[in-house]
């Protein structure tokens, strides 16, 4: 500071911008000293302001995120017991190469050959008959009958009249055929001749 002021005292005589621009730049470096030192005391205080601002504030702790709802699917319907008992009056093997499966979605009344027959081992299924049965006279209308469960029948002798409710149009079922009655189908059955057939359960 002394030495730029004496500076400027002694060349007075020369113009006045060489005064001004040798006062300048003893201000700047003034200033930057100063600077600097506030700067190296900022320095020094910084880490001690930082540690109490983290000691103020509460630890972070992760947000939680709520669980989503746990989709549960509605209950199956319990098994038919004519359904379960199946298994146990078929006189083939379940799982062999050759046996009963399920042939359609939908109603759906079909000549069998012998192919198939085999494929499906039909004469190891169970026999059902209306002989005897009062609940199936001749000749006798039931209306609205559905089915509890899926059925693929093979007609061995007789004759069934199907009146699918959806359609309205009869279908008769004849020895030879074989019949898919999908669970849940509503028709009206009239037995025109006493039935036998074999059938499997699903």
């Amino acid at each position: 500071g002394a030495l730029s002021c004496a500076a400027s005292v002694t060349l007075t005589e020369k113009p006045a911008s060489l005064t001004l621009r040798c006062c300048a730049r003893s201000f700047a470096r003034s200033s930057c000293r100063r600077g600097l030192r506030r700067s190296s005391m900022l320095l020094v205080l910084l880490p001690a302001s930082a540690a109490f601002n983290v000691a103020a504030r509460p630890a972070s702790t992760p947000c939680a995120r709520a669980a989503a709802p746990r989709l549960t699917s509605p209950l199956s319907a319990p098994t038919h017991p004519a359904v379960a008992g199946w298994p146990d009056k078929y006189a083939g093997t379940l799982g062999a190469a050759t046996g009963p499966r399920v042939l359609h979605d939908a109603f759906a009344v079909e000549a069998a050959d012998s192919a198939l027959l085999m494929e499906l081992d039909v004469a190891n299924w169970p026999t059902w008959t209306t002989a005897g049965n009062d609940r199936w006279l001749p000749n006798v209308t039931r209306k609205d009958k559905e089915m509890p469960y899926g059925e693929l029948s093979y007609l061995i002798s007789g004759k069934l009249e199907i009146v699918p409710k959806e359609t309205g149009l009869p279908v008769v079922v004849n020895p030879g055929d074989v019949v898919t009655f999908p669970e849940g189908f509503v028709s009206d059955w009239t037995v025109l001749e006493e039935l036998t057939w074999h059938y499997y359960l699903y």
